[in-house]
């Protein structure tokens, strides 16, 4: 038993001191994902803020996305002319992205989201040669 217990503080302090071999600067061991964010993804955004367009104001995207291990990329196309890629990654059931928009302009925007079933939600913001823009969403996987 002793033996074990002395095994058990030598990992730990082998991943400690070595730096666990993966994870953040925090140290902290990535966490691995809990969901699948593949699939096309119907989206209902609201604007928050910024001056591309009035708060409160409303339209909705289609993306398309594909998941490998922890990493998302994409596209996405809004009702209203915008388009573009998307890239991320999931951590558990977060979902960190960003979004490089190509039509009309080229601009970068953002975001965060939590996966819960189909359903994602979640804010993102950034700016375009129309300016700038921070809206909220929700999609559903089709």
């Amino acid at each position: 038993m002793k033996r074990l217990a002395l095994l058990a503080v030598i990992a730990v302090f082998l991943l400690v001191g070595c730096g666990g071999g993966g994870g953040d600067s925090s140290g902290n061991a990535p966490i691995p994902p809990t969901v699948d964010v593949t699939g096309t993804w119907d989206v209902s955004i609201t604007s928050t803020g910024g001056n591309q367009v009035s708060p409160g104001s409303h339209w909705t995207a289609v993306i398309t996305s594909v998941q490998s291990g922890s990493s998302v990329s994409g596209t996405w196309v809004t009702f209203v002319g915008g388009s573009g890629q998307v890239s991320g990654s999931v951590s558990g059931d977060d979902f960190d992205m960003t979004l490089a928009e190509t039509s009309p302009c080229v601009g970068t925007y953002h975001g965060i989201g939590i996966v819960n079933g189909n359903q994602l939600s979640g804010t993102y913001s950034g700016a375009d040669c129309l300016g700038t823009l921070q809206a909220s969403f929700t999609a559903t996987k089709r």
